[in-house]
């Protein structure tokens, strides 16, 4: 399923910040920089999955002030632009010192004043319909200030973002992708072709199986599975195993389809949602 008209991501940070380096990992490729700035450039990511397909509109911005930036963001003007993002990515490098760590909450906490005020949600928590990553990239200058991994995963939840140690590789200790994989996996599982509200979270924890607390009650697993395959036997029997057209497809079965497609991706959202209700408990 092609997925029309997808929101944006947002790539921010102060001058040098290391966005075009994410940007080429995560994309495989980079604007190019204007006069030596990355402020105003736009990008695509093209994101497939096993459930959907979406060319992502990716817009960089460079933030030399980020009292001025916040200002502007704040402004009744720009909460149009606001309220299309369905990710923040904030590219910092690695700290040199105590100043630096504090330039660094007053942006977390800057962004995440102008995506509530902009229609991104005034819960601006893990569990919120937008992913907000703040991503550490390295650091040339040595020494620069060592802070381990829950610290600073606790300092930016406080502001709602998720850490990222753009650095790491492979798997955490819990068997979780680390990384530029974490920052893929966090926005593939990102409902990108529309907001929902806190009703339909509701409705879609009801009908996955979850309870309040974001738990899983039977087996979600099993339950993605029987719908993939009543999926792919549905596709089998209009197309053929060939991807051909076997007969006349009708109206009603093309709707089957479309909705089942529709679940898989409304599924892998909330499975993101949930992991992210469940970090912010750990925190």
């Amino acid at each position: 399923m092609e997925v029309q008209n997808p929101r944006r991501i947002l790539v921010l940070g102060p001058p040098n910040c290391g966005s075009l380096q994410l940007l080429k990992d995560l994309t495989g490729s980079a604007p190019t920089p204007v006069d030596n700035s990355t402020a105003g450039l736009s990008h695509e990511w093209r994101l497939e999955t096993r459930y959907y397909k979406a060319t992502i509109p990716t817009w960089v911005d460079e933030v030399a002030d980020i009292a001025e930036w916040r200002t502007e963001f704040m402004k009744d003007e720009a909460k149009e632009v606001v309220a299309v993002l369905g990710a923040f990515i904030y590219c910092f490098r690695r700290p040199l010192d105590s100043k630096d760590v504090e330039s660094i909450k007053e942006a977390l906490k800057a962004i995440q004043d102008v995506g509530a005020a902009g229609g991104a949600g005034s819960d601006w928590g893990y569990g919120g319909e937008v992913v907000r990553l703040a991503v550490a990239m390295p650091q040339s200058t040595t020494p620069y200030l060592e802070k381990d991994f829950e610290e600073w995963d606790e300092m930016c939840g406080e502001f709602g973002f998720e850490y990222v140690d753009f650095e790491a590789k492979g798997r955490n200790e819990y068997g979780e992708p680390v990384g530029i994989e974490r920052i893929k996996e966090a926005l593939s599982t990102n409902e990108w072709a529309a907001e929902a509200d806190d009703d339909d979270v509701e409705e879609a924890l009801a009908e996955l199986g979850l309870d309040e607390d974001g738990d899983f009650n039977g087996s979600f697993a099993a339950e993605e599975v029987e719908i993939n395959m009543e999926f792919m036997g549905m596709k089998e029997a209009i197309y053929g195993e060939d991807g051909e057209p076997s007969g006349t497809v009708d109206d009603d079965q093309a709707a089957q389809v479309e909705e089942l497609e529709r679940m898989m991706v409304r599924m892998q959202a909330v499975k993101g949602m949930s992991f992210r209700v469940k970090q912010s408990r750990h925190c």
